[in-house]
């Protein structure tokens, strides 16, 4: 039966399956109707403010990357987004065995492919991730917490170096763009003692794999970001993607909208960039990626058309 301790060391249940009714507990507070408005509305007003400092035009110019020319930019894109679905899944995997929940790697794509789908489209940037780990809540050796520090320590290894890259960038550079280095590498501790704390107890010859598998989904998603500014025709600028990724890693808004474009818009000056051009990239990106994690809705229709009738 499930929830026994025997049914906890082998498999969790399917990936997002629709008849788990995962969140009904726990998540439901976090995620309640107000912070789901209130995570819509943060999106528009920081695109609005991006509008108004940058112009609206910055802004719409990034959805050209919807035309012909990005159909292959897309595709691309696809095969990125699933090099670093597939770097999670393997890290999903590793942790979630940690826990006692031991998955085969399908399983874990799937998961990570919903779960990331899910963050995308709904609000607060979170919520695949909170029901990923809802759906393993008995599934693990130590029942909620198994899960909830693995995915924990998947997110925040990830987060981790995504804002270093952005310190080490951004000190480079003269203020205030120092301030904002500052406040990245302050943000990347934060994040890797975090997520050092989820691994506790982990086989410490598997932690570096962790990292590395973090790593490569960063470069993978960053190379997407890249995607979109060439698919654009404007030139590619690296560290305007490592900024926009950081940004949007910040569980703000949905999707990512609003935190990523003001971001590169505040920064591009600081950093003798045009910030029209890192806006509608910024922009253009938040499309491609939008692309990339589809795969994570045919999981969902999936499950949902299986389920009993």
């Amino acid at each position: 039966m499930p929830g026994t301790s025997a049914d906890r060391t082998r498999t969790g249940p399917r990936a997002f399956a629709p008849t788990e009714a995962p969140t009904r507990t726990r998540t439901q507070s976090w995620g309640g109707p107000w912070m789901r408005v209130l995570a819509v509305i943060t999106s528009v007003v920081l695109l609005s403010i991006t509008a108004r400092l940058i112009g609206a035009q910055a802004l719409t110019a990034g959805f050209t990357a919807l035309g012909p020319v990005s159909i292959l930019a897309a595709a691309g894109g696809i095969r990125l987004g699933f090099a670093a679905t597939g770097a999670q899944a393997l890290r999903w995997r590793l942790l979630a065995a940690a826990g006692g929940i031991r998955l085969g790697f399908g399983r874990a794509l799937a998961d990570c492919y919903a779960s990331s789908f899910a963050n995308m489209v709904l609000p607060g940037g979170l919520a695949g991730d909170a029901v990923r780990a809802a759906i393993y809540r008995n599934s693990g050796r130590r029942r909620w917490l198994s899960p909830l520090l693995a995915v924990g320590a998947e997110r925040l290894s990830a987060t981790t170096l995504l804002f270093a890259a952005a310190a080490v960038i951004l000190s480079l550079h003269t203020s205030p763009a120092l301030i904002a280095a500052a406040a990245a590498a302050t943000v990347s501790l934060g994040c890797a003692i975090a997520a050092v704390a989820c691994m506790r107890g982990m086989d410490t010859h598997r932690q570096p794999v962790v990292w590395a598998t973090s790593a490569l989904s960063v470069a993978a998603l960053l190379a997407l970001f890249l995607v979109a500014m060439r698919a654009l025709g404007d030139g590619i600028e690296p560290i305007v993607a490592i900024i926009g990724l950081a940004a949007m890693s910040l569980p703000v808004g949905v999707g990512g909208w609003g935190a990523r474009e003001l971001s590169v818009g505040l920064l591009a000056g600081p950093l003798a960039l045009q910030a029209e051009s890192a806006v509608s990239a910024a922009t253009a990106y938040g499309l491609l990626a939008t692309v990339s994690t589809l795969p994570g809705l045919a999981v969902l229709l999936w499950h949902w058309l299986r389920r009993p009738r």
